[in-house]
Formats: structure tokens, sequence, C-alpha cells
């Protein structure tokens, strides 16, 4: 073949068309398209089960063991509700005194508008005094204490109490000592003590409070009364146990409001003296006398021998005196 011919049979190929392509360019465009979004998706798919791992090795490696869970604390009983005083007592006390020490030689019983108290009492001019009380809640602190009030603490029966002081070096108070601790029905109960002095004085009243009951006591009384008037109000109760003040071994005092009226009822042994306003009426019988005052009878609607005439006198044996005193 001349080099012309080649030359020819060159141009009629190149000038003839192409053969049909084998590959299908879409498909394989589709196709790619697919494996690379396999690809991407298997390599965020790694990436993150990499980082959870990590970041859980992070955490196991790098996070302290937790403490081991402490005991499970046991609820506190709930405060049980003091019982009900009896209503025909005049005297009922909210706690009473256990053990005390051979200085106390009387209890005296308080209750009314000038409070409800015991009293553990000695003898001669300096008597020693344990006043005990029981508050709905914890007063404020005594007023007769000069400075800053200060709180000392004190177990009393394994409750947490504690001695109220002006004196933060001496919970005693320099023998004018207040001790206070609640109660297992959710009151406080408190000690008052003074002249009472002995070297283990902060042990003695320790244990005396350890030993308080607190919880309604109707005193016996040494009368009964058939009943009293509607209008009657009980303004005041006391017994009082100081012979070496008033010459008789005990006595027991009522004064009651009435319409404005103030009636006082006194019983003792013969020789007693008597409280109270008004002209009194009395009786002697069965040992004991009994007087009965009234210092406006007409607004009372009562007199004072009428009252009289109402009151049974029980004899100076307090075994034989009773705890039932007014009827209805």
């Amino acid at each position: 073949m001349t080099d012309h011919e080649l030359a020819t049979k060159l141009k009629e190929l190149a000038d003839a068309p192409a053969p049909p392509p084998r590959i299908d360019l879409d498909r394989a465009r589709r196709n790619g398209g697919r494996r690379r979004r396999a690809r991407t998706t298997a390599l965020v798919v790694g990436c993150a089960a990499v980082v959870t791992a990590a970041g859980l090795t992070a955490v196991s490696v790098f996070q302290p063991t937790p403490p081991p869970a402490p005991p499970a604390v046991l609820p506190q009983p709930a405060p049980v509700a003091p019982a009900p005083a009896p209503t025909d007592n005049p005297l009922v006390a909210k706690a009473s005194f256990g053990w005390l020490p051979e200085e106390v030689k009387g209890i005296e019983y308080a209750a009314g508008g000038h409070g409800d108290t015991v009293l553990a009492i000695g003898r001669g001019d300096l008597a020693p005094m344990i006043w005990l009380s029981v508050y709905d809640r914890e007063p404020a602190a005594p007023r007769d204490l000069s400075g800053t009030p200060h709180q000392v603490p004190q177990k009393v029966g394994g409750r947490d109490g504690h001695w109220i002081t002006a004196d933060a070096n001496d919970p005693l108070n320099h023998g004018d000592s207040y001790l206070r601790w609640p109660t297992p029905d959710g009151r406080w109960a408190q000690l008052h003590t003074y002249y009472l002095a002995r070297p283990d004085l902060q042990q003695v009243l320790v244990r005396v409070a350890s030993e308080v009951t607190v919880g309604p006591k109707p005193v016996p009384l040494p009368l009964h009364i058939s009943s009293l008037p509607p209008s009657f109000r009980l303004s005041d109760a006391y017994t009082s146990r100081r012979p070496d003040q008033d010459g008789v071994p005990w006595r027991l005092v009522l004064q009651y409001s009435a319409n404005g009226a103030l009636v006082t009822i006194n019983v003792g042994p013969p020789g007693a003296p008597t409280d109270g306003l008004g002209e009194p009426r009395c009786v002697t019988e069965n040992g004991l006398k009994a007087c009965v005052g009234i210092d406006q009878p007409k607004a009372a609607g009562i007199t004072s021998q009428e009252l009289l005439n109402r009151l049974t006198l029980l004899g100076p044996d307090e075994s034989k005196w009773t705890t039932h005193v007014i009827s209805p």
C-alpha cells in the first residue's frame, strides 16, 4: 500500500461514526454514588463507635468509684399526743418527778393563770427549790438572765437538751440553773433550780431530769365538791408545803372567777392561813378546816355559805384523798 492509500484509509476511519460504548455511564454513576454513600455511612458509624468506646473508657478510667451507700436512716417516731387531762380535778400536773435528792422535803403543785408547775422544795430560809415546767414549745430565754444567754448541750434521757446560762463557761449559771430537753410528745420540759448547793449539782440535776415523767397527773386533794355553778372558771389552784413558814404541814387553795367575782376555797389543818378576798365562811370537820370567800357574791350567783355546804372534807390522811374532786 502506497503512502497515499494509507493516508486515505486513515482519513476514512477518522470520519466513520464511533462504535457504541460498552459501559452504561448513567448506571455506573448511580452505582458509584451508592458505594460512596455506603463508605461514608460506614465511616461515620465506625467513628461513632470509636468515640463511644473511648468515652466509656474515659468514664471508667477517670470517674472515681462511688462511695458505699450510707446506712438507711430509720424515721423518728412521731410525737405522741399528750393524754387529755381529767375534767373532775382542778389541779392536774403536766409532769411528775421520779428521783429527787435528799434535800427535797415536799412537792408543791400549781395550775392556772400563774403557770402550771411542780416544785420540789426543801426547808429553811433559803430553801432549795427545783421547779419543773412543761411547755408546748421551747420558750424564750429566761428574762432574769443577764447578758447574752448561751446554750450548753446536755443529753437528758438520750435526748438532746441543753443548759441555759449567762456564762458559757458555767452551764449551771452560778447556781441559778436552767436545764431544758424535748419530751416524747413533742413538747419541752424545764428544770429551774436555785439554793441547791452541792459539789455534784450538774450530775444531780441531769438525773432528776432523766427520771421525770411527762403526762397529766391528777393531784390527790383533801376534799370533794358536789358541784360548781356553770359560770365558775378556774383561775389558780396550788398546794403549799412550807411548815417552817406558815406553821402547817400543807394547805390547798382553789380560786375561781365567776362573772367578774373572785371565789377562793382554802383547805388545810386547823390554824392554816387563808388566801383570797371577801369575808370567809369556815367550817372545821374531820380534822380539817375549810373556808370559802367570795368578793362579790351577787355576781358569783352563790353565797360563801352555799358553796361551803357543797364541800366534803376527807381528813388529814393523804392516802384517803381523791383525784376525783368535783361531781358534775
